[in-house]
């Protein structure tokens, strides 16, 4: 083996070597003890890998391309450590805060499913559970911040490639201003809860992978579970429903309209430092241009702010339907970094 292209980066010899090296310390064991050690086709911060050992099967999280920027190692050990005593993810086994890597128990699982109820209605009661949960952590995850963090790290020349991009950048501006008045309490948060993250079976369901939890907004998770499957209108307001248990108030609904529109603001700077890098990241980064740009029209009339009326009904129209195939061009126009060198 060479290297093997997965969707979290590169695994090398190199790579492969560490990992091993880990596993025998963690286990105490020798290499010829490690079997079927192959990537997972997960995820797209981290390389992830499977392994058997002693009759177990393990999973194994090596840090990706760029992963060092995005994540902070240290908080994540004390979300595990928080969500693990509420149950909602009971499958560490071992991790290291410096170099990162962490194995965790392999658990039997079916492909989340955006558009079965059932799960969708296990998810949302588990992100209930996240945010009901006692803070024991005060790293404040603000996402327009984060975005701005990201954008120091990506070469000029390969920033801002969306379409429309300024005009973006100033309808999510003014949102993130606005719902600071809404009176939505911050809780623990997940910040990347899309359906990758769950390990669901018919008897358990885990919301894995804390390196971008911390307290911030409960609308980053909604929004980040949103902007990682092609939602339409109809279905955001059914999340909604499930979520408060009740139809949400006109507050609540615009407020977690906004985060939609602003949890995909920030996934495209996720996706253009990946694609500085080399790292493709596929069609997600059509999804979140999609509701970073049509939500934030839709959200604003809902603050009393005016905008083009033009474009609202378009933006409507795109929400409703949720339909992608308009935005094959964002291959051509923001795909050229894509190749891996």
């Amino acid at each position: 083996m060479n290297a093997i292209q997965t969707t979290g980066g590169l695994f090398t010899e190199e790579s492969k070597k560490a990992v091993v090296s880990t596993i025998c310390k963690v286990f105490d064991c020798e290499e010829k003890d490690i079997d079927d050690l192959v990537p997972v086709q997960a995820g797209l911060t981290n390389v992830v890998l499977s392994f058997k050992l002693n009759g177990g099967k393990y999973v194994y999280r090596h840090p990706g391309l760029g992963s060092e920027i995005l994540v902070e190692r240290g908080r994540e050990t004390i979300m595990q450590k928080i969500v693990e005593d509420a149950g909602i993810d009971t499958t560490l086994v071992a991790m290291d805060v410096d170099d990162g890597w962490r194995i965790g128990r392999f658990i039997e699982h079916y492909d989340f499913n955006y558009k079965d109820l059932n799960d969708m209605v296990r998810a949302v009661m588990l992100f209930r559970r996240l945010h009901a949960a006692p803070c024991h952590v005060r790293w404040n995850f603000d996402v327009i911040k984060k975005a701005e963090g990201i954008k120091e790290q990506i070469e000029p020349d390969k920033y801002g490639h969306f379409p429309d991009f300024e005009n973006i950048r100033s309808r999510i501006y003014k949102l993130a201003e606005l719902t600071e008045y809404d009176g939505i309490k911050k809780c623990n948060i997940h910040g990347d809860a899309r359906d990758v993250n769950f390990l669901i079976n018919k008897e358990e369901i885990h919301l894995i992978d804390w390196e971008y939890g911390g307290y911030g907004d409960p609308g980053f998770d909604i929004g980040s579970y949103i902007c990682g499957g092609t939602h339409t209108l109809a279905e955001i307001d059914q999340i909604l429903f499930t979520y408060y248990r009740r139809k949400p108030t006109d507050v609540q609904r615009r407020h977690f309209y906004a985060y939609i529109a602003i949890t995909g603001w920030f996934f495209m700077h996720w996706s253009m430092l990946k694609l500085s890098k080399g790292q493709g990241v596929g069609p997600l980064k059509e999804q979140w241009y999609h509701f970073a740009k049509n939500m934030s029209l839709v959200t604003l009339p809902l603050y009393g702010v005016k905008v083009d009326d033009e474009a609202y009904d378009a933006a409507l129209e795109a929400v409703k339907t949720c339909t992608m195939e308009d935005l094959s061009f964002l291959n051509h126009e923001i795909g050229v970094f894509e190749e891996v060198k």
